[in-house]
């Protein structure tokens, strides 16, 4: 009987035992299970052994605070800045360039809804937020990132200064959004996050960090297969971004130059010039010279069946490369008639005309043209005055001609009182080199009043060591802007001597 009864307390004892185990560990899941946020997957991966991205580990939202939405994501990474960075009353730079993709770079449309977020939140936490172009001499620089995990958006910012040894981390915050609490648009790139791309690279290349005012030219197409209009536009699809930067800031050319006396202009337009050196001409433009611009901004563009690559180079006032930046731009982005060649009618720009405010160059000759309101399409209204600055870097007779968007052409300079072309006198000496030929204030030409029929117009100056040969009175087929063209650009290139040509586009309206 002892025996059994031993046996009996034994199997007592160990049952109760599991009974209790059983028990505590139900309890176990049961509180785990009714915790909120929890997720099981979450748990497996750390259990075997998976490497978990730094934001999950950093941002503790989703795994206790349920699903954030971007305000309020905006909200957390703001406060976690802040506090962490000792940000308030400081200045911080929020720029939409400094927010990407952390995969492919483009600053996406997402950009800059996080910026506009960022800078509300900033400013109710006490930060001074800075847009690009202020004063303020030392600033911090708001960067971000954001990356797909899974079912999840990342995203990552950091406030940075400029230390003893170059930039480095004050702040920073992670925070994990669901994607399908984002709107699909801001995550697809469309042109502006390509060219927010582009200046967010000229600036990372560039050896110098400090900010430089730029004239941006426009950009030139190596392509016959498009519009002469790409160019312009690919100027003003960058100048928003650039305005965006806090390195290269562009000139507004109609702002800056309005109100300069010509003696100003002409202060500013001259050169010291040195004929004699081998090589191309360096330093910057005449309109930069007249803008007082810190260097240039030049773009040039390539057109192919899928995409159109972009290069952009900023150059110093000695014509030194500071920084540059390329990209392949799918072209389905660009309107499709930007796309297409001019159409050939009656009317329509001559297509012998395209050689851009650089032109041709012949043996060393260089003539540049601008206007008293840039070289940027400057617009005009009727009954005002236009004026045009014209520079060359050696002796050489220059003209200047006016090809209007009914295909005709008007002799400029040099004209006598009846509109001849005039050869004798003031008219026939060669205009200095390095100083710049300020129209009609020097005379020997027409005082150009904007009347109709408004449009396009196109100015056209030619340069040579010689004369060119052709009627004093353009009639007939020299009064057309095509067969004008052809002759005269024959003669400077098939005879001895230097030659060159610029031009400028003007919009004229009511």
């Amino acid at each position: 009987m002892k025996n059994l009864q031993i046996i009996f307390r034994s199997f007592d004892s160990t049952w109760a035992r599991l009974l209790t185990s059983t028990l505590i560990l139900i309890l176990y899941l049961c509180t785990i299970a009714l915790m909120p946020g929890y997720s099981s997957s979450l748990s497996w991966a750390e259990g075997m052994g998976e490497t978990i991205n730094d934001s999950s580990s950093q941002s503790s939202s989703q795994s206790w605070w349920g699903d954030l939405d971007l305000d309020e994501a905006v909200v957390r990474l703001t406060e976690m800045l802040v506090e962490q960075g000792k940000l308030e009353g400081q200045p911080v730079l929020i720029s939409s360039n400094d927010l990407y993709d952390a995969k492919t770079g483009l600053s996406l449309p997402l950009a800059t809804q996080l910026r506009s977020k960022l800078i509300t939140e900033m400013k109710k936490q006490g930060v001074r937020a800075l847009l690009p172009g202020a004063d303020d001499e030392k600033f911090m620089i708001l960067q971000g990132t954001w990356q797909k995990q899974g079912k999840d958006l990342a995203i990552d910012l950091k406030v940075m200064k400029l230390g003893t040894y170059g930039p480095e981390a004050v702040a920073s915050a992670s925070e994990k959004i669901l994607l399908n609490k984002i709107d699909a648009d801001a995550l697809t790139p469309d042109r502006e996050s390509w060219a927010r791309y582009l200046v967010r690279k000229l600036e990372q290349h560039a050896p110098d960090p400090g900010s430089r005012k730029v004239h941006l030219r426009d950009f030139k197409v190596k392509s016959k297969k498009c519009s002469s209009d790409l160019g312009p536009y690919l100027t003003g699809w960058l100048r928003p971004a650039l305005a965006e930067g806090r390195m290269f800031v562009p000139l507004d050319q109609q702002r800056a130059l309005k109100g300069l006396s010509t003696n100003t202009l002409r202060t500013r337009g001259t050169r010291a010039i040195r004929p004699n050196l081998p090589g191309p001409d360096v330093g910057t433009s005449l309109t930069a010279d007249l803008l007082k611009a810190d260097g240039e901004i030049k773009g040039v563009a390539w057109l192919y069946e899928k995409k159109v690559e972009v290069q952009v180079r900023v150059t110093g006032r000695k014509g030194q490369q500071i920084t540059a930046a390329s990209a392949d731009i799918p072209s389905g982005l660009f309107p499709a008639d930007l796309l297409k060649p001019d159409p050939s009618t009656p009317g329509s720009k001559p297509l012998s005309l395209k050689t851009g405010t650089e032109g041709i160059s012949k043996g060393g000759l260089r003539v540049e043209l601008t206007t008293t309101r840039g070289e940027g399409r400057p617009l005009y209204h009727k009954d005002e005055h236009i004026r045009f600055l014209i520079r060359l870097n050696r002796s050489a007779w220059v003209y200047l001609f006016d090809l209007d968007p009914n295909g005709n052409a008007t002799l400029l300079y040099p004209v006598d009182e009846n509109g001849r072309l005039d050869r004798n006198g003031k008219c026939g000496s060669l205009p200095p080199p390095g100083t710049p030929l300020v129209l009609p204030e020097d005379g020997c030409s027409y005082d150009l009043v904007v009347t109709e029929p408004y449009g396009t117009d196109r100015v056209w100056a030619v340069a040579a060591e010689f004369p060119i040969e052709f009627p004093a009175e353009l009639k007939g087929e020299w009064a057309k802007s095509d067969f004008l063209v052809k002759c005269l650009r024959s003669q400077g290139l098939s005879k001895k001597g230097a030659y060159a040509e610029a031009e400028v586009e003007l919009m004229t309206g009511p």
